[in-house]
C-alpha cells in the first residue's frame, strides 16, 4: 500500500506527483522509471513504514490499559465486536453526522429481532388489517 502511495499516487513529495503504475505484463522487465527514482521511492517508503511503526509502539506506550484488556477478551472471546471494543476504550471522542454502514448494519438486526417478537405475540398487523400468524377470514 505504501509502494501505492509514493509511487502511483503521487502522495510523496520526494517523488512529486508523478505515477509509476504497475503494469499487468508478467513479461515486462524493465521499469518506467530510472535506478536512481527506483532508489528515492524505495527510500521514501522505508522512512513511510518506520514512522508508521514508530507512531504503533507510541499508541501502544500510551494506552497500556487498554491494549492489556483488549488482549484479555482476545483470549476469552478470539472475536471482538464493536460493542466490546467501547466496553474497553470508551465512545468514540468524535461523532459522525451521520450514521455509519455498522450503525445501520445493527439497526437492521435489531428492527428484525422487535418485528419477530412482535410477530410472535401476534402483536402487528398486515396491511389488511390482519394479524399475519391467523389465517384470513373470507366473508361466505
Amino acid at each position: 500500500m505504501t509502494y501505492a502511495q509514493v509511487a502511483v499516487y503521487g502522495f510523496s513529495d520526494k517523488v512529486g506527483l508523478l505515477s509509476f503504475p504497475q503494469r499487468e505484463d508478467a513479461f515486462e522487465m524493465s521499469k518506467p522509471y530510472s535506478s536512481e527514482t527506483g532508489a528515492i521511492i524505495d527510500s521514501e517508503v522505508r522512512e513511510w513504514v518506520a514512522k508508521a511503526y514508530d507512531s504503533t509502539v507510541k499508541l501502544i506506550e500510551e494506552h497500556k490499559e487498554q491494549v492489556a484488556r483488549i488482549a484479555e477478551l482476545l483470549l476469552e472471546k478470539e472475536v471482538l465486536h464493536q460493542d466490546d471494543l467501547v466496553r474497553v476504550l470508551g465512545e468514540r471522542p468524535f461523532k459522525s453526522s451521520e450514521p455509519t454502514n455498522y450503525d445501520r448494519f445493527k439497526r437492521g438486526f435489531e428492527q428484525d429481532d422487535k418485528e419477530s417478537k412482535e410477530t410472535a405475540k401476534g402483536g402487528t398487523l398486515d396491511d389488511d388489517g390482519s394479524s399475519p400468524l391467523e389465517p384470513e377470514v373470507v366473508p361466505a
